[in-house]
């Protein structure tokens, strides 16, 4: 062979395309075929213990070994598990209290029922994560065990006792393969997230820097960002069960993800103030912000892109704060520079801008310290660190949604019942069962319709399965060898279809629909009969909710839609009035909040999810700004009532929008701004101060006055008739 055809000592050439081969291959396929084999070893481990202990139902077991492992990381099944047995525990206990109060009386113990399920439906409205599946655990086990329990109450306690056997078997082997079998760390992926996270706001910050000649639309990274801050936070709670990870480290998290809401909020300010300089200011002012913002973009520029990794972050954060050191003999220089000729509101401008990049470049030398030590273990200002609090993120919801999420949670379970009792169905407590299901674990999601439809897609696959094992394959099962056999095939194959995010519930719901009617439990009870009452429950149970999900619909609605921007707004009104300055995290997690549960992140696309995205950014904007003001008008020597008059200005606009309140609001901060320039005021303040007031009053000017702001939008100055 020619040397050519080697690259070093060893390493011939053409094994590099397979190396890369097999590096694609462990990066995403082996990942694929080990959470499937994993999910078959817990499913038929959990078969075996039950066919050992005598359970009356092993797939109860099996069930709850691909709902809980429908994550591959070993933290979030371990998280699952816990809420799942906790929610199970109290369900069960509901269960006894109702039976043995309301044993003889159906509808009473219906109508108790009904009021649990609506309380637990509208309890995992408020919660986020596992603690609202937890919710939904503690309603539908009501139905698991309460409603076998009203044909025959004598055996309330042994139905109770043998579900949650069957359930802690299945709890265990998921935990136990999830943690010992090809173990996939949750602090993996929150290292990836955090991660990608730097380098995509490393993007934004170096695509600002060097701008294209048409404007750049920020609003889907800045949106999306705020999902992330809720997604990490999520996985940092569920990375407590996974491993003993020192508190500091999850401290720095927490720290981390209250930074970039600071920063990245702080950076949408900065990039609208430029952007209203490109549309209407001075050519000069314009060119001078920009000159002063490039070095803090080129930064994060390392070997010609963007950094990516903790590594390159220690350089960028070395960057970010020798920038900050220069940055006075920059600013002074890029003032010296500006013509003579401009007008004040033009200074202003260019004040107003210094500012903000200065205090921006402050926060982003915290978040990429922050940044650096969750990589490296270290943090600069470690004895800090330690006196710190997590990042607790806030519940901030629409009562209304809530008490109608429950309100459909009971009407579902009503309609169901009333079937069942009207029409003494046979399956009727299966249709029960699933319909409660489904009607309160989408009760979140962001488009449960569309939930829906894969669901009952599953719901179909999985009848055609059950057909092929019930009544072809499992009366050949002569033990449990040959009952796994059987039994295989539909795990491994809806395992699979899970592993795809776009059909993932499709593939959830036909295991779970399978596993609750498989025909076997301590012998073989496939029976035909059952089988199509059965199969015709569940399509009856998941369309109900279906229609349930569209009479009220909580997240794709524009009504829904509207009270969160007049909630987004409202905080901004809270802000201004409020007795007590509310902290900058109050009002990014409150506002963060209100979005995230509607789910207009992901739906962009749409005009009216994009108009509640404005309005985040548009709250954030403004209330960090009138936040500020508060806090620079608390260190003066008395109270102006001039500035108080513009923080009512503000919140009567931002509670109701219209041109005549935002032409009041206009008069009362360019009011404030001249007064400030009164010597007998400038004698009463320092020069600190005054200059602190005027850039504050002169943004909120600024963002008020934007004419292409979705405040605009509602409130246009042209609607106004002269007097």
């Amino acid at each position: 062979m020619p040397p050519a055809a080697f690259s070093g000592v060893g390493n011939p050439r053409f094994l590099v395309p397979l190396r890369a081969a097999w590096r694609d291959w462990l990066a995403q396929d082996a990942a694929v075929l080990s959470y499937v084999f994993k999910v078959w070893l817990a499913a038929v481990l959990a078969l075996w213990i039950s066919l050992r202990f005598d359970l009356a139902q092993p797939r109860t077991a099996m069930m709850t070994v691909v709902i809980v492992m429908q994550s591959a990381r070993s933290g979030m099944v371990f998280a699952k598990s816990f809420y799942r047995f906790v929610g199970t525990v109290v369900g069960i206990l509901v269960s006894l209290l109702l039976v043995a109060l309301f044993a003889q009386e159906r509808f009473l113990f219906l109508l108790a029922m009904a009021l649990w399920i609506g309380f637990c439906t509208a309890g995992s409205m408020v919660f986020r994560n596992h603690q609202s599946y937890g919710f939904v655990l503690a309603g539908y086990t009501l139905c698991i065990v309460g409603l076998p329990a009203t044909v025959s109450p004598e055996l309330t306690f042994t139905i109770a006792m043998t579900r949650i056997s069957e359930i802690l078997i299945g709890l265990s082997c998921a935990t136990l393969v999830s943690d010992l079998v090809f173990s996939q760390r949750l602090w993996v992926v929150i290292q990836e997230a955090v991660r990608r996270r730097f380098k995509d706001f490393s993007d934004l910050l170096r695509l600002v820097a060097h701008p294209a000649a048409a404007p750049v639309d920020l609003l889907p990274a800045l949106v999306r960002f705020a999902s992330d801050i809720f997604t990490l936070e999520s996985f940092r709670s569920a990375a407590v069960m996974e491993n003993d990870r020192s508190r500091t480290q999850r401290l720095r998290l927490s720290l981390l993800n209250g930074e970039f809401m600071t920063v990245s909020t702080t950076f949408h300010a900065l990039h609208a103030l430029m952007q209203r300089q490109r549309r209407g200011g001075h050519e000069r002012v314009k060119d001078a912000l920009l000159d002063l913002y490039q070095p803090l973009g080129d930064v994060f520029t390392v070997q010609g892109r963007s950094a990516a990794n903790e590594t390159e972050a220690q350089i960028v954060a070395q960057g970010v704060r020798r920038y900050r050191e220069d940055f006075q003999p920059l600013a002074a220089r890029a003032g010296a520079d500006l013509p003579g000729q401009l007008t004040r509101e033009e200074l202003l401008d260019f004040e107003t801008g210094v500012d903000l990049i200065e205090r921006f470049a402050e926060e982003l030398q915290a978040y990429t310290n922050t940044y650096v030590a969750i990589g490296s273990g270290h943090h600069p200002l470690q004895e800090d660190l330690a006196l710190d609090t997590p990042l607790e993120l806030s519940l901030r919801f629409d009562r209304l949604a809530v008490v109608l999420a429950g309100l459909r949670g009971a009407l579902t379970l009503t309609v169901l019942a009333t079937l069942w009792i009207l029409t003494d169905w046979p399956s009727g407590i299966e249709a029960i069962v699933l319909g409660v299901v489904t009607s309160t674990l989408f009760a979140t999601a962001p488009a449960p319709t569309q939930v829906i439809k894969q669901f009952v897609a599953g719901a179909l696959l999985a009848s055609v399965m059950l057909y092929a094992v019930n009544f072809l394959w499992l009366d050949q099962a002569q033990n449990w060898v040959t009952l796994a056999l059987v039994l295989s095939p539909v795990i491994l194959f809806a395992a699979w279809l899970s592993t795809f995010a776009r059909i993932a519930v499709f593939g959830g719901s036909a295991l779970i629909v399978f596993f609750s009617h498989v025909g076997f439990g301590t012998g073989y009870t496939a029976d035909p009969e059952t089988y199509l009452n059965e199969s015709l429950a569940d399509v009856l149970a998941i369309l109900t909710s279906g229609v349930m999900y569209g009479l009220i619909d909580l997240s794709n609605s524009g009504w829904m839609r509207r009270r969160t921007a007049t909630a987004l707004r409202a905080l901004v009104a809270d802000a201004c009035r409020n007795p007590v300055v509310p902290r900058r995290a109050q009002l990014e997690n409150a506002a963060r909040d209100l979005v995230q549960r509607l789910g207009s992140a992901q739906r962009l696309a749409d005009a009216g999810d994009r108009e509640v995205a404005q309005w985040l950014l548009s709250t954030l904007e403004t209330g960090h700004a009138v936040l500020a003001l508060r806090q620079q008008m608390a260190l003066l020597t008395r109270e102006e009532p001039w500035l108080q008059l513009c923080l009512l200005r503000l919140a009567d606009l931002y509670e109701a929008p219209g041109g005549t309140r935002r032409a009041a609001t206009l008069k009362a901060l360019e009011e404030a701004t001249e007064r400030l320039e009164q010597p007998q005021l400038r004698a009463q303040h320092t020069l600190t101060q005054v200059r602190a007031l005027r850039t504050s009053l002169h943004f909120l000017r600024g963002v008020v006055l934007d004419e292409v702001s979705v405040l605009a939008s509602v409130a246009p100055l042209e609607a106004l008739q002269p007097a």
